[in-house]
C-alpha cells in the first residue's frame, strides 16, 4: 500500500494534511491483507534465525529485583547482551528454572534469578543502568487459549475452594507428581498439565470434591475496551490473528516512531496492545516482518462514559480534543455539517465509530486528532474545515504557575506545552551532545533554554509546521504583559516615496490591505503579531505582495502565500511571515538588512517610516508614504505619555511632530535608520497612543533587541517545507 509522505488518507476518503499514520513505513507488502494468518503459537525469529525472546519478559527499568534471605541461587554470566541474557533465561535446566533476570548496561553483565517479584522474600530496589525482566507467564493472572501455559499463582478453585498441593495426595491421590518440573507443578497453584479445554483446573482440599476449574478469565477480557481504547492498559500481547507483538522499546522487526520514552504518558509498555495515536482501537507491531501492524481482539465494555476529564466550551486546550461547546461554524464562515448526515459529505466520522467524541449536531469537534476542532462543512466544495475562531484557553488563563529567572537557562519546571498549546516534542530527537544535556536539563520533553535564548525557555513542537516555540512562561522579575486588541494603522503626512522602501511589503487579507511588513530575507516578511487573530491563523485569506508603490497596482504584482506565521517571543508583538516561495528580487523588490544585536542608535538620529495611505487631508491617497522621525529616548517617551505605556528595552520611540507618525492601516510598517553606509530595519510599528499627535511620539517593537530571535527562527526553520 503506497502511502504519501505527508499525507494520509481518511476514512471518508479524503486527504488529510499533517497526519502521517506511522505505522505504514517501507517496507511494506503489497500483500498484506493476503497474507496467511499465523497459529497462536507461531515462533518469530530475526534474521539469522534465531527466535526472538524479550518479548515474552515484563520489563521494569532502572531496577533490580533482590532476595537476601533466599537460598535460590543467582546465576552471573558476562559479556552478554539483553537479548542473549534473555535466551540465557529462557533455557530451564534440571537444577535451575530461570524466572527473571536483571542487565547491568555499564558492565554487560546479566544476572539470573531463580525468582520473580512475587517470591517469598524479594524486593525491588531502583538502580541506575540496570533493567529487570520478569517472565510474563509467572506474572500473568490470565490465560491465553486453553491455559496450558499458565504460571500464575491462583490457588482457588471457582467455588473458592483452596487447591490441594500437587506434592500431596490428601485428601486426593493422584500420579501428576511426575510432571512438576515440566508442567511446573508447584505448591497448590492451578495448572492446566494436560491441556484440557476448560481451562487450569486443580485437585480441591474438600474430601467430597476431587477437582474442579479455577476460572482464571482470558487476558483479552482482563480489561475491556472504552471508548476507542486510548487508556487501554490491559495485558494483551497479541493481534487478533494470533500474531505476537513487537515491543515498543525495540525498532526490530519493524523501525516505528512509538517509543516509550517519546510518548511516556500513552502506556507504551513492553509489547501489550495499545492506542498511541487514537486509531479506531487497540492495536500492535507485529513479530512478522511481512505484516507491519495489526489491530487487537479485546473485550468491548459494555458501558463508554462520554463525559471526557478536563473538557472545555468557551475556548479549547492543546489541539482541542476535549472541547464540547457550541459553535458549529468555521473559521470560513461556513456553517458546519451535521455528524449523523451524509449529506453533503460523506464520511464515517460517527458516534459509534468515534465512541466519546461528542458528535454531536454539527458542533465543531476533534476525533481524530487533528491540530484544532474542524467539521464537515455545508458547502459542497469544502470538505471539511478548522474552527480555529473558537480561542485558545491558554491566551486567556496560563494553566502554569511557573517562572524563570534570568533567561531561563536554570529553569528545571515541568511544563511541556508552548505558549499556543502545542505538546513539546522530545529532545532525544534532535542532536545534543551528552555535556550539553546534562547540563542544560534536556529530558523528555520539558521545556529548558540550552542555547541561552534571552527570551526564555522554549522547545521542539509535535506540529511539524511550527518546529519549535517558546513555552508559556513568565520571567519571575516582570509583571505579565499587557494584550492590546487589533487595530490597524495608517501614515499620516509624508511625501510619496520613489525609488526607496523597496523592502516594504503589503500583507493583504481578502485581496485588500491590512498590514505593511518588511522584506528581510526573500522568504521572510517581518511585521507585527497583531496583524494575525492567532499565531496559528487561516491562512488562505491571506497574501503578501512586493514591489509596490501604490496599490491600485496590485493585480500587476505577483500574489505571495504565506506558509508559516511564527510569533516572537512573549510581548514583543513581532511575527515573522515564511512565505511559500522565494520573492523575486528586483531593482523594486530588495530586502533590507538586519541590525547587530543590541545596537542603539543617538537620540533625535532621524529614521524613515513607510507606509500606505493618508489622512488629514494630505494627499496621494493609495501610494506607499515615507515620513522623517527623529527618535526619541525612552525615559523621555515614557514621560511624555505620562507613564501609562510600558516603554521597556524591547521598545523605541520616534516622531512628536503634528501630521507626522503612524496612524492606521500601516501596523507591522518598518521604521529605517542610516547605520554608516547602510540602511537597517530598527522598528516595527505597533498600537501606539494618538495619531500624528504632536510631542507624542510613536512606538515601534525595538528589533536590535530581537534580532538574535529572528536568526535562530532562520536557523530552525531551514530545513522546513512549506505546504
Amino acid at each position: 500500500m503506497a502511502v504519501p509522505s505527508f499525507t494520509r488518507l481518511t476514512q471518508d476518503g479524503s486527504a488529510q494534511f499533517h497526519k502521517i499514520d506511522t505505522r505504514w513505513q517501507c517496507p511494506v507488502s503489497q500483500d498484506w491483507h493476503k497474507m496467511a494468518v499465523p497459529s497462536f503459537t507461531r515462533l518469530t525469529q530475526d534474521g539469522k534465525g534465531r527466535e526472538q525472546i524479550l518479548q515474552k519478559f515484563q520489563k521494569i527499568g532502572d531496577t533490580r529485583l533482590l532476595c537476601p534471605d533466599c537460598s535460590l541461587p543467582i546465576r552471573v554470566k558476562y559479556n552478554l547482551s539483553v537479548d542473549n541474557c534473555a535466551r540465557k533465561c529462557s533455557r530451564n535446566k534440571k537444577t535451575f528454572t530461570c524466572r527473571a533476570f536483571y542487565f547491568d548496561h555499564q558492565n554487560r553483565k546479566c544476572h539470573l534469578l531463580a525468582f520473580d517479584r512475587f517470591s517469598q522474600g524479594t524486593r525491588l530496589e531502583h538502580k541506575d543502568n540496570q533493567d529487570l525482566y520478569e517472565k510474563k507467564e509467572f506474572l500473568r493472572e490470565c490465560i491465553l487459549g486453553n491455559g496450558e501455559n499458565y504460571r500464575g499463582r491462583k490457588a482457588v478453585t471457582k467455588s473458592g475452594i483452596p487447591c490441594q498441593s500437587w506434592t500431596a495426595s490428601i485428601p486426593h491421590e493422584h500420579n501428576f507428581q511426575r510432571h512438576s518440573k515440566k508442567k511446573d507443578l508447584r505448591d497448590n497453584f492451578c495448572r492446566n498439565p494436560e491441556g484440557e479445554a476448560s481451562g487450569p483446573w486443580c485437585f480441591t482440599s474438600d474430601p467430597a470434591i476431587r477437582h474442579q476449574e479455577c476460572d482464571l478469565p482470558q487476558c483479552s477480557e482482563v480489561e475491556c475496551v472504552v471508548c476507542r481504547g486510548e487508556g487501554y492498559r490491559g495485558p494483551v500481547d497479541h493481534t487478533k490473528s494470533g500474531w505476537e507483538c513487537q515491543r515498543w522499546d525495540t525498532q526490530w522487526p519493524h523501525k516505528h516512531d512509538f517509543q516509550p520514552n517519546r510518548h511516556p504518558y500513552k502506556g507504551l509498555t513492553d509489547n501489550y496492545c495499545r492506542n498511541p495515536n487514537n486509531d479506531v482501537q487497540p492495536w500492535c507491531y507485529t513479530m512478522d516482518p511481512e505484516k507491519r501492524w495489526e489491530y487487537c481482539n479485546i473485550s468491548v465494555c459494555d458501558y463508554h462514559n462520554d463525559t471526557t476529564v478536563d473538557t472545555t466550551t468557551s475556548c479549547y486546550r492543546g489541539q482541542g480534543e476535549n472541547y464540547r461547546g457550541s459553535m458549529n461554524i468555521t473559521s470560513i464562515g461556513v456553517p458546519c455539517q451535521r455528524w449523523d448526515r451524509q449529506f453533503p459529505h460523506n464520511h464515517t466520522y460517527t458516534q459509534q465509530n468515534y465512541k466519546c467524541k461528542d458528535l454531536r449536531e454539527n458542533f465543531c469537534r476533534n476525533p481524530d486528532g487533528d491540530e484544532s476542532p474542524w467539521c464537515f462543512t455545508t458547502d459542497p466544495s469544502v470538505s471539511r474545515a478548522p474552527c480555529t475562531n473558537i480561542p485558545r484557553c491558554e491566551s486567556d488563563k496560563s494553566d502554569s504557575t511557573d517562572c524563570y529567572e534570568g533567561s531561563g537557562e536554570t529553569y528545571r519546571g515541568n511544563l511541556t506545552k508552548t505558549r499556543s498549546g502545542i505538546p513539546c516534542g522530545y529532545w532525544a530527537d534532535h542532536d545534543y551532545s551528552d555535556d550539553t544535556r546534562s547540563a542544560a536539563g534536556l529530558v523528555l520533553n520539558l521545556c529548558r533554554n540550552p542555547d541561552g535564548d534571552k527570551h526564555g525557555p522554549w522547545c521542539y513542537t509535535t506540529n511539524h509546521s511550527i518546529p519549535w516555540d517558546y513555552c508559556q512562561l513568565q520571567h519571575c522579575d516582570m509583571p505579565a504583559p499587557s494584550c492590546f486588541s487589533h487595530k490597524t494603522t495608517r501614515i499620516v503626512g509624508g511625501t510619496i516615496a520613489q525609488r526607496d522602501g523597496s523592502w516594504v511589503a503589503s500583507i493583504q487579507k481578502r485581496s485588500v490591505h491590512w498590514c505593511g511588513g518588511s522584506l528581510i530575507r526573500e522568504e521572510w516578511v517581518l511585521t507585527d503579531q497583531q496583524c494575525f487573530s492567532s499565531c496559528v491563523p487561516d491562512l488562505s485569506e491571506y497574501s503578501v505582495l512586493v514591489g509596490l508603490l501604490h496599490l491600485n497596482l496590485s493585480s500587476q504584482r505577483p500574489v505571495l502565500r504565506i506558509a508559516h506565521v511564527v510569533c516572537g517571543p512573549e510581548g514583543s508583538n513581532l511575527a515573522l511571515l515564511k512565505l511559500s516561495q522565494p520573492a523575486p528580487l528586483s531593482d523594486t523588490v530588495r530586502t533590507i538588512q538586519l541590525p547587530v544585536v543590541g545596537c542603539e542608535v543617538k537620540e533625535g538620529s532621524y529614521c524613515h517610516m513607510y507606509g500606505w495611505g493618508e489622512t488629514k487631508g494630505t494627499g496621494h491617497e493609495g501610494h506607499m508614504k515615507v515620513v522623517s522621525l527623529p527618535t526619541v529616548s525612552n525615559d523621555r517617551c515614557s514621560s511624555i505619555h505620562n507613564g501609562s505605556l510600558p516603554i521597556t528595552e524591547t521598545k523605541l520611540c520616534a516622531g512628536g511632530e503634528k501630521d507626522k507618525g503612524v496612524c492606521e492601516k500601516d501596523y507591522g510598517g518598518p521604521l529605517v535608520c542610516q547605520e554608516r553606509e547602510s540602511k537597517v530595519i530598527m522598528g516595527v510599528s505597533i498600537h501606539g497612543r494618538g495619531c500624528g499627535i504632536a510631542q507624542r511620539p510613536a512606538i515601534f517593537v525595538n528589533v536590535p533587541f530581537y534580532a538574535d530571535w529572528i536568526r535562530k527562527v532562520f536557523i530552525r526553520f531551514s530545513e522546513v517545507r512549506n505546504y
